[in-house]
């Protein structure tokens, strides 16, 4: 059985509505409006914890997936105690290129050549299934990030602790790369500009980026911390 929990963090187009309508079977849960990523994902998290599955799918809604696409990420996670968390490869419509996957080293972008790519270091929760026994040993993402960075420090984590991440042998979806412009890394817009943005829950907040950098990025973590804000200040 397969339950899926939607959260409508104040949807202006109907989605909820619509979802319900169409899928009255789909839990519903209303959100506050300003949830943001992490913050819906917790939600909706926190509910299917209470049913007590076998599998967690993490699944974005601006990601279309094909049809066999959650069949080949239960057979990459293998049975519900295995601590493996199975990621789809993400394609942006536009190139055809890896947008969203997992990474080694900091990289993505690699089309699947039919063979999955087991012990990757983190991965973008785009599309990712986590087996009941990683859920038991890591929770779900930490309560520290709003937006951004939660999937990336859950990543980090579970390989830490020795957990199998795993992208597909294949493209398993599409998803357009989001774009830079109008964003605190937008060059055209003014420092100040910028630097507010960055702030902002979908940027790249201080104290969020701070606790990030010093989690997962070594002894270099000072480094790895300025340069976004000093690529603000410097206009770069």
């Amino acid at each position: 059985m397969v339950k899926v929990f939607l959260v409508d963090d104040g949807c202006t187009d109907g989605t909820g509505e619509a979802v319900r309508s169409s899928f009255p079977e789909t839990i519903i849960i209303q959100g506050t409006g300003s949830l943001f990523w992490a913050g819906g994902m917790r939600w909706a998290w926190r509910e299917a914890e209470k049913t007590c599955p076998d599998y967690f799918l993490l699944l974005n809604d601006d990601t279309e997936i094909i049809p066999d696409a959650l069949q080949e990420l239960l057979t990459i996670c293998g049975p519900p105690d295995s601590k493996v968390i199975a990621v789809a490869a993400i394609v942006d419509p536009q190139d055809r290129k890896v947008a969203y996957g997992a990474y080694r080293n900091g990289i993505t972008g690699n089309l699947p050549d039919d063979s999955p790519k087991d012990h990757c270091h983190t991965f973008n929760a785009n599309c990712t299934l986590v087996t009941s026994a990683v859920h038991r040993q890591l929770g779900i993402l930490n309560e520290i990030f709003t937006h951004g960075m939660a999937d990336l420090d859950y990543g980090y984590a579970a390989s830490s602790a020795g957990i199998n991440i795993v992208q597909s042998r294949s493209v398993l979806g599409k998803c357009a790369q989001n774009t830079i412009v109008g964003t605190w890394q937008d060059q055209s817009l003014p420092r100040n500009q910028r630097w507010k943005l960055a702030q902002r829950p979908s940027g790249l907040p201080w104290r969020e980026w701070l606790f990030y950098c010093r989690r997962h990025l070594g002894w270099k973590w000072p480094r790895y911390f300025i340069i976004p804000y000093l690529k603000i200040l410097l206009g770069r």
